[in-house]
């Protein structure tokens, strides 16, 4: 019996009215110029009528140059503010809510998904993965990026998006702030804590000023990065404190970077214990007052309701599981659970 999983719960102040959630995954659905597609409002607004509680986008560029896929959305200019003003009225046609997660991919990237231009990051390093050396921000780039998210923000708001989700997990830009293994920076934007976080402090302070206090503002991060010199779940619980001093409305739960060996993935392979973030996750929720996501690896229904019920999470994240079956939650709320495609 599930006892959890359907009972609405609040992040910030609006009231989700399940407790799954579509995390963001990349389709390449949309355009090279960042412009929404009927595709993808189709693939989302599947998802929606299958009965998922909080739809998240996928990452949503700031920055023209900000990519770290071809087609992937934006919200860098005023004209990219109608597609997305669609596919909100779409989703709006259903009791889900949708999210807006808004990044950088930073030193994750190439000169072939972004219009030519070099990778940036806080330090010239070299993402393992992606192999373009990115180059290293200046002060006033910095600055100028914090402008870009909060600027994003507030289109995103004027989309009729119901929050929005600060991407600063995966070794992507906001992500690379925060890692001693990528930031080598001397300024105040590198070395202890404190500076590894303002890049993160301003951008929020931009959002909140963009969006208001009344809108949710939740924040996407990894756990641990899995790679020696990375951050590690030590430093996590001092984060997560933070980042509910800061004033954000909901933490969600992943972990990894590009170069994390496989059991640091974002994407869990299947061999992977079920629900493996789940612990952390517990550990989180017993520090801060706000909702926590936690995703990778859970797959099934009666899962995600006995996670809940043993307060290790608030939502639950099923990406892959969406996918496989966009209906899983009006299926497990009727009890149909033989009908259910499993993601393996």
């Amino acid at each position: 019996m599930l006892t959890e999983l359907f009972t609405p719960k609040k992040i910030g102040s609006c009231t989700i009215p399940n407790r799954l959630v579509v995390p963001a995954m990349v389709t390449n659905y949309c355009t090279e110029d960042g412009m929404i597609t009927e595709r993808y409002i189709r693939y989302m607004e599947e998802k929606a009528k299958g009965g998922f509680g909080l739809l998240i986008t996928e990452d949503y560029a700031v920055e023209e140059h900000g990519k770290g896929y071809k087609y992937i959305p934006g919200l860098y200019r005023d004209d990219q503010i109608e597609g997305s003003r669609q596919l909100t009225d779409r989703i709006h046609q259903y009791p889900s809510k949708i999210f807006c997660q808004i990044y950088h991919p930073g030193r994750q990237s190439s000169p072939a998904v972004n219009g030519g231009v070099q990778p940036i990051a806080p330090s010239p390093t070299k993402c393992p993965l992606c192999m373009s050396l990115a180059r290293e921000m200046s002060v006033d780039e910095i600055q100028e990026m914090v402008k870009n998210f909060g600027n994003a923000a507030g289109r995103a708001k004027q989309a009729g998006f119901d929050g929005v989700e600060v991407h600063a997990a995966h070794g992507y830009l906001i992500s690379s702030f925060l890692s001693p293994l990528i930031n080598k920076r001397t300024d105040e934007y590198g070395g202890c804590f404190d500076n590894r976080v303002r890049f993160l402090d301003e951008i929020y302070a931009a959002v909140r000023k963009a969006v208001g206090e009344d809108f949710p503002v939740t924040v996407r991060f990894s756990r641990n990065e899995f790679v020696m010199g990375g951050r590690t779940e030590a430093e996590t619980y001092e984060l997560v404190r933070h980042m509910e001093e800061l004033g954000f409305d909901g933490i969600h739960v992943t972990n990894g970077i590009y170069q994390s060996p496989p059991l640091g993935q974002a994407i869990g392979p299947m061999f992977l214990d079920h629900g493996f973030n789940m612990d952390v996750a517990e550990q989180i929720r017993k520090m801060v007052s706000i909702p926590v996501i936690v995703t990778n690896r859970i797959n099934d229904p009666h899962m995600a309701d006995t996670i809940i019920k043993m307060g290790k999470a608030d939502f639950i994240g099923m990406g892959r599981g969406s996918i496989t079956d966009p209906y899983l939650p009006e299926k497990a709320r009727a009890g149909k659970f033989d009908q259910i495609r499993y993601c393996v």
